[in-house]
């Protein structure tokens, strides 16, 4: 079984949509694949594979199913389907299968308790916080036989967070969608004389929108003769921007993954202010499209991004203006990030090799 039932936002849905348009080619096995609501839209392309079975159905929220770690629907399908090992793409799964259950972890907020992401909270929300994420580390825990992560540096963090679970690096990468014109959609974008820095994303506090304005700002008055806006894949209900810099921000609100290469291709620098990660699959993506990366000076996303982006302090908005004029001001740099972005996407696994890995991985873990 191919367990999406809890993926429903950001790049989770990606990453669950690759893996389940690939199994096709494992002609070997049958699979029950269950999609949640928001990845329904692949059912029917599944649907035409001969090895496939879809099954469309969310795993419900709230303090029981947690608790009883038991699930009809699900325990029904592994039981009637003869379901003999289970891949959650990522979990928590809010379910424990009574057979080997290989399952992906990407909650970097449970491993650093110490970020700043925490610091900024006040106290009694940061005492929820700190409760929830104990919560779904027991859930991780009680609910899996091994993970995996998209990143070794996470991986390690994991290992010792986990100890009698095994844990495997699968890395992400960006969608098989990019090296597929054909299924490009092209989304345009306003300004085409403006600089645009671009951060495909969803507006979660961890991903640090809110320091683009001041970074606007400052831009302002280093630059009073440029032209540029910050291009967000959010709504304007989502993300309020200041009367005063309103003019450098374009809130297009949420987009399908046909129509990012089309964004890429509009952009002049990928700006990434994320404060916390397991894996982005912006960062890939930017280098795949060759465009150069501005982003914080934090270990994941230099494990991530190495010699291929430009770094800042993460809370400085000073700094990312500096780095981002920087950036302009030198072709040479620009293009040095983009060559070794290039170099850089050698380190991490396909599209075509995450399939294999994470089929392969469920045959061992069926054979322990």
């Amino acid at each position: 079984m191919v367990n999406c039932s809890a993926v429903h936002t950001g790049g989770s849905l990606q990453v669950a949509a690759s893996v389940c348009e690939l199994l096709e080619r494992y002609g070997e096995h049958w699979f029950v694949v269950v999609l949640s609501s928001e990845l329904a839209y692949l059912q029917g392309r599944l649907q035409g594979y001969g090895n496939v079975e879809t099954v469309v159905y969310d795993v419900p929220k709230g303090v029981l199913a947690v608790l009883s770690g038991r699930n009809r629907v699900l325990d029904g399908l592994v039981s009637e389907r003869s379901v003999d090992v289970v891949l959650t793409v990522f979990g928590p799964s809010k379910w424990r299968p009574k057979v080997p259950h290989l399952c992906g972890f990407a909650r970097a907020h449970m491993l650093f308790m110490d970020s700043v992401c925490f610091r900024r909270l006040p106290v009694l929300k940061r005492m929820k916080e700190r409760l929830f994420y104990r919560v779904v580390r027991w859930d991780f825990a009680r609910g899996a036989d091994a993970f995996f992560t998209e990143n070794e540096y996470i991986s390690r963090l994991l290992e010792q967070s986990m100890p009698g679970h095994r844990v495997w690096t699968v890395t992400n990468y960006y969608n098989q969608v990019f090296d597929d014109r054909s299924r490009w959609v092209e989304r345009r974008l306003e300004g085409s004389d403006d600089v645009r820095f671009l951060c495909v994303t969803a507006n979660y506090p961890h991903k640090n929108l809110r320091i683009a304005i001041d970074v606007a700002r400052i831009l302002k008055e280093l630059r009073p003769e440029l032209k540029f806006r910050f291009v967000f894949t959010v709504s304007g209900k989502e993300f309020a921007v200041a009367d005063d810099v309103k003019e450098h921000f374009e809130l297009i609100g949420r987009v399908g993954i046909e129509e990012c290469p089309s964004l890429y291709e509009q952009a002049d620098v990928m700006f990434q202010p994320s404060l916390l990660e397991c894996f982005s699959a912006t960062y890939p993506e930017a280098m795949r499209m060759g465009v150069p990366i501005v982003t914080t000076d934090l270990e994941f996303a230099r494990g991530l991004c190495g010699d291929a982006a430009l770094y800042y302090s993460p809370e400085s908005a000073e700094e990312a203006a500096h780095a981002i004029v920087r950036l302009l001001d030198d072709g040479d740099l620009r293009q040095s990030l983009i060559t070794a972005g290039k170099d850089q996407l050698k380190r991490f696994d396909t599209s075509d090799v995450r399939a294999e890995k994470l089929v392969r991985l469920c045959e061992d873990l069926k054979k322990v």
